[in-house]
């Protein structure tokens, strides 16, 4: 019989799951298989960590190694740069893949790098503006004002144009999109050459963090120029909610209000007297 790579690596797993092992070696092998499998190799990993066994696992799936994982440690060609908790060890990965961050509100797309161009690098400039278009040079307390200015070009007359801007958090996970195609009051006239877009957000729902932000330009219903990393904006712990309470778990944040209602048996326990 001849088994693919991914059949060796899933028989491989299933014959050292079942062995018993003081120390378990996973190395990648979540980077096979369907879900189902994978759900399957963590719950086999997770049980085996629950039973005072070791558990190696060698991944880059970040998600699995926080929620796995006590201690984490990095490698880099065979030496080891960072051992601690497992979250200081993503944080140290993730901070070494850093391309840039933001630390100035004006960023130069031309020297950016992870770029795809079909026709060639449109985009020239992103701008970073807070409340009355103030300079967001440090971070972005969490519900404030985020205006993003895209500065591209098109080299043909064209109506039919789209600049996203998408939102990753340090698992690369894409947590918000917004689109120009979103917009109700759409542009009907050609345009060609130099442009501005400009996204609006009211209010920045996401929490503390580092976000790295995607941007890209389609023309005529195809992507034309992207880059994926082209910069990193950071948020801030701030009172959203106005109690003094900062917002941690989660992804983002929305306005809501909390109402006590006293049920009929509530009620009528709050006139029983207690005698002794």
């Amino acid at each position: 019989k001849h088994y693919s790579s991914g059949m060796y690596v899933r028989l491989a797993f299933a014959v050292a799951a079942h062995l018993n092992p003081e120390i378990l070696v996973v190395d990648e092998v979540l980077a096979v298989g369907d879900l189902a499998f994978q759900k399957k190799c963590l719950g086999k990993m997770g049980e085996v960590s629950r039973g005072g066994r070791t558990v190696l696992f060698v991944s880059h799936n970040m998600a699995a190694v926080e929620n796995l994982c006590s201690r984490g440690v990095v490698l880099h060609c065979g030496e080891l740069e960072c051992d601690g908790t497992a979250k200081d060890a993503i944080q140290y990965y993730l901070n070494s893949l850093s391309t840039r961050s933001g630390t100035g509100h004006i960023v130069e797309l031309d020297d950016v790098g992870e770029r795809t161009s079909r026709l060639a690098p449109l985009l020239k400039r992103m701008e970073f503006l807070t409340d009355d278009d103030e300079p967001l040079n440090e971070g972005l307390p969490i519900g404030s004002r985020l205006k993003i200015k895209v500065c591209f070009d098109l080299p043909k007359p064209t109506s039919n144009f789209n600049i996203g801007i998408g939102f990753n958090n340090t698992y690369g996970q894409r947590i918000f999109t917004a689109a120009s195609i979103f917009e109700p009051r759409r542009w009907e006239t050609e345009c060609v050459g130099p442009q501005i877009l400009t996204c609006d957000i009211p209010g920045f729902p996401l929490t503390p963090g580092e976000y790295a932000v995607k941007v890209w330009l389609d023309v005529n219903s195809s992507e034309a120029d992207a880059i994926e990393d082209a910069v990193k904006i950071r948020v801030l712990e701030s009172d959203f909610y106005g109690t003094g309470k900062v917002p941690w778990n989660g992804t983002f944040v929305l306005k809501h209000k909390w109402r006590l209602e006293q049920t009929a048996t509530a009620m009528q326990a709050d006139k029983v007297g207690v005698l002794k």
